[in-house]
């Protein structure tokens, strides 16, 4: 009869922490980390191996919507695990340096 008793609190613990995760993770999906801006676009073409033009949506913090705009890749690698072709929906995760906005991420999004 004991264990019982404590059937409701356990499992309201582990909704309430499955909760916080999933508020957490939506956080985390628009506010990537600080010094980081997150964006979406249509993938327009890329350029050479690091850099790429996008038509992107407003960054908050950051700029206004851009009709094309060209990014340079912090890596070749960033590009190449994309696997993106025209028109293709992104999700960019930017980094603000001195001289460029550098793509730290860019994903595809339906």
């Amino acid at each position: 009869m004991a264990a019982r008793r404590w059937v409701a609190p356990a499992l309201f613990a582990a909704l309430l922490a499955a909760f916080g995760a999933g508020i957490w993770g939506i956080y985390r999906s628009n506010f990537p980390g600080q010094g980081l801006y997150r964006a979406s676009g249509v993938y327009e073409t890329r350029v050479t191996d690091v850099m790429v033009i996008v038509k992107h949506e407003k960054m908050p913090g950051l700029m206004d919507e851009m009709q094309s705009m060209v990014f340079m890749a912090e890596s070749k690698d960033v590009l190449d695990r994309a696997k993106l072709s025209t028109g293709d929906r992104v999700r960019l995760t930017i980094r603000p340096t001195a001289e460029r906005l550098l793509l730290v991420d860019i994903q595809k999004i339906k």
